[in-house]
């Protein structure tokens, strides 16, 4: 039998069950007047709700979703995964009885929100292709045919409709035949919602997953489902690059009422792109895909899922937050009429199709939305478990690593173009945000379904009002089944997780590995450069001391070259004066070209400088100029004065005059080479006294003759005069020129003294310059 003769059977079956249930209920309805009318007192008249094993659901169609038509009960399955009876699991009482509140919309009010709307800024990134001045609202046609080329609009969906039995069946059979774009199979299937107020079979619940929407569906649903959800809030998340994070436990008091009924979970994390599509505008990836057989395709990949709970409110709490902008909460019950909402924006073929179908039953919207929770953290783990295989096989060594020396040397030294500094780099930083990843889901479970959430304790997360109820037990054995669902899952998100962390060590030992090898092959070719350079240094030094051979005897033909040299033929004196240039710069260089000559010399050059400066000193001290010294010179006025004392002994001063220089020397020269000769010196050093009148000592080695004076006693109170002591020589050269020098210092200080400013010796021989 072909496939268009069994839906043909599949519906007349649905409407034949229909006229059925219609007929029972109007015999039901005759039979309960009757007996009514016939013994009002003692009959009561029966609920509705007790024909529960006749108030089944239709068959949906298999068509779209290639399902094999199912025969038996549709409660058998979800009977025998609980463990309840069938009985049970019919009872209405333990399912949602009030429907959604209907609506339905059509293309121009479509239209219209897209031109009137003001949309986020996250909003506007989303559907720019669409609301711009130059988007798909000029066309006629707002659901484009779009290129095969056009991979990123590759969209899915998956609408269900959950009545009152909460089983969900699909909407697949609304959209209209013949319709070959999606996006217009997706606006048919979400338009409208209990449109039908004769429906048998109203919607208490719907689930809408749209998987790579278009812009257009994007806003589709922003249209039909923002009185339900923020839908502005949802694009954010969508938008945001933060962490996967749970948005449910402070929503109750919210100023949005929108926000107080909803409970929105965000996933963010990364996916390899698929071979036929791409990542949406927003999201992070690749700019230039590129072609290399060891490139991996990540991309930036995110999802939310949301629950909307309608109806009024059962339970009102006080904000405990200390700068709230509420003073009030409102928790809603989880057994109204509600909404689950799941985006995925996935740009691959990773996704879970059939998380829900008619088989389950669902007793609310928190069971729904945790179903499509727990789905969605399996995806993510699928997607992470590739990115972890890829990155596995491109770190590790290939299978041939043990017999091929060639593929060794590559992965132990770097090449010029630092192919394994930059693989290693590139995998370990991203291993490390998928870790970052893997905790933040995580946590974000833990922190948000602790225990008092499964036992339905919580002030704020689906509250059981009557915990003892029939209806509340029954929903907390299922709380428990969906727990360790979500336990396990938790443990094998943690699983990867630490083998994510094995890999991150791996790769470093890899890192670290060829950093030594190659730091050891820098170091072998270090050595190999520096043999050379000491080869090099060699030649060098031998072209040197080859030219230094022939600098003296160039000087020497040179000199006897000139034009006014006599021009005998006797080279007797030109013999002699070569041998007598060449011989001493030969043993002079010879010398100097061994560490022992040249320290040998530097000290003899020192000695000969300190018996210069001595030589120099000796004879500024013979000089005439030095009676030339006048007393006015003193900055203490006149040494012969005469000041009382407050004793009858007298004071003995000694004037020590300054000697002049020769006039070739400045006062530093010649404190300089004072100071050589006293170091230098074998004697012991005595210091002369220093005058109280005199403004500076001249370091002398000639003793200065003593000039008493004797001062009386008198009556009034003498002057306070600074304290002067006496010196060395050796210490006011100190405190002038700075520390002594050292025989054993790189640098001469000769030079040192040379850089100082020069004081030079006056022509007139007034002592030093007027000190």
């Amino acid at each position: 039998m072909s496939s268009m003769s069994t839906e043909e059977l599949l519906k007349k079956l649905d409407d034949q069950h229909q006229a059925y249930l219609e007929t029972f209920k109007l015999v039901h309805d005759a039979l309960n007047n009757s007996i009514t009318n016939t013994n009002p007192v003692s009959a009561a008249p029966q609920s509705p709700g007790s024909i529960r094993t006749f108030t089944k659901r239709r068959r949906r169609s298999t068509k779209d979703d290639g399902d094999i038509p199912e025969i038996r009960p549709s409660t058998l399955h979800s009977s025998v995964l609980s463990g309840d009876s069938d009985d049970s699991d019919d009872d209405d009482d333990l399912y949602v009885q009030t429907p959604l509140a209907p609506f339905k919309y059509d293309e121009e009010q479509l239209r219209q929100h897209f031109r009137t709307y003001n949309f986020t800024d996250a909003g506007h990134i989303i559907l720019e292709s669409v609301i711009t001045k130059n988007g798909r609202l000029l066309d006629p046609v707002l659901f484009p045919d779009y290129h095969r080329a056009d991979r990123s609009h590759n969209s899915h969906y998956s609408v269900f409709d959950v009545g009152k039995d909460g089983a969900p069946l699909s909407r697949r059979d609304v959209v209209k035949p013949g319709t070959t774009k999606i996006d217009s199979a997706i606006w048919q299937a979400v338009k409208d919602l209990n449109s039908d107020s004769e429906s048998l079979r109203p919607a208490v619940g719907r689930i809408t997953i749209v998987r790579e929407p278009s812009p257009v569906v994007l806003g589709a649903l922003h249209l039909t489902l923002n009185k339900t959800f923020d839908m502005d809030e949802l694009f954010n998340h969508l938008v945001s690059d933060e962490v996967t994070s749970a948005n449910i436990m402070r929503r109750p008091f919210s100023a949005d009422s929108r926000q107080q009924k909803s409970f929105v979970f965000n996933f963010e994390y990364w996916t390899i792109v698929g071979e036929e599509c791409q990542p949406m505008p927003w999201q992070l990836a690749d700019k230039t895909p590129s072609t290399s057989k060891d490139h991996i395709p990540i991309s930036r990949c995110n999802s939310v899922v949301a629950l909307s709970l309608s109806g009024d409110p059962i339970r009102k709490l006080r904000n405990p937050a200390r700068r709230a902008s509420t003073d009030y909460g409102y928790v809603y019950d989880p057994w109204a009429a509600w909404h689950v909402l799941n985006i995925q924006c996935y740009p691959d073929h990773r996704h879970t199709m059939d998380v829900h179908d008619s088989t389950k039953h669902y007793v609310n919207g928190p069971e729904a939305f945790l179903h499509t929770l727990l789905s969605e953290f399996r995806d993510a783990e699928k997607r992470f478990e590739a990115i972890y295989m890829k990155i596995s096989k491109l770190v590790s060594p290939p299978a041939n690593f043990m017999f091929d020396g060639e593929i060794r040397d590559k992965l132990l030294f770097e090449d010029e173009e630092f192919t394994y500094s930059r693989r290693y780099f590139w995998a370990y930083q991203t291993l490390g945000l998928l870790k970052n990843g893997l905790k933040a889901m995580m946590d974000s479970y833990e922190d948000t379904f602790t225990d008092d959430v499964w036992e339905g304790k919580h002030k704020t997360l689906w509250p059981m009002l009557d915990p003892d109820s029939h209806r509340n037990k029954y929903w907390q054995k299922r709380m428990q089944k969906l727990k360790i669902d979500f336990e396990k899952q938790m443990a094998n998100l943690f699983k990867l997780y630490e083998e994510t962390d094995e890999k991150m060590k791996e790769i470093r030992t890899l890192r670290d590995q060829l950093f030594s090898g190659t730091s050891v092959l820098e170091s072998r070719k270090s050595v190999e450069m520096a043999a050379v350079t000491i080869l090099q240094g060699h030649n060098i030094k031998l072209l040197t001391m080859v030219s230094i051979f022939f600098l003296p005897l160039t000087f020497v033909t040179s000199v006897y070259g000139m034009t006014n040299m006599t021009t005998d033929h006797d080279f007797t004196p030109f013999a002699i004066t070569m041998a007598t240039v060449c011989v001493p710069f030969f043993f002079l260089v010879g010398a100097l070209n061994t560490t022992s000559g040249m320290q040998f010399w530097r000290v003899r050059w020192y000695r000969f400088l300190g018996w210069f400066g001595q030589q120099g000193i000796h004879s500024s001290s013979t000089s005439p100029s030095s009676s030339a010294v006048t007393k006015t010179s003193s900055l203490m006025g006149d040494p012969s004065q005469s000041y009382p004392s407050t004793s009858s002994s007298s004071i003995n001063i000694n004037h020590d005059k300054p000697k002049p220089l020769p006039h070739s020397y400045s006062i530093n020269t010649a404190q300089s080479l004072a100071a050589r000769k006293e170091l230098t010196s074998n004697s012991s050093h005595k210091s002369p006294i220093k005058s109280p009148f005199s403004p500076s000592t001249t370091p002398s080695m000639n003793p200065i003759p003593e000039h008493p004076l004797s001062m009386p006693m008198t009556s009034y109170t003498p002057t306070p005069r600074p304290k002067y002591t006496s010196i060395s020589s050796i210490d006011t050269i100190t405190a002038t020129t700075g520390p002594r020098p050292s025989l054993t210092r790189s640098a001469s200080w000769w030079d040192m003294a040379l850089k100082k400013g020069k004081r030079t010796v006056s022509s007139r021989g007034e002592g030093f310059g007027g000190v």
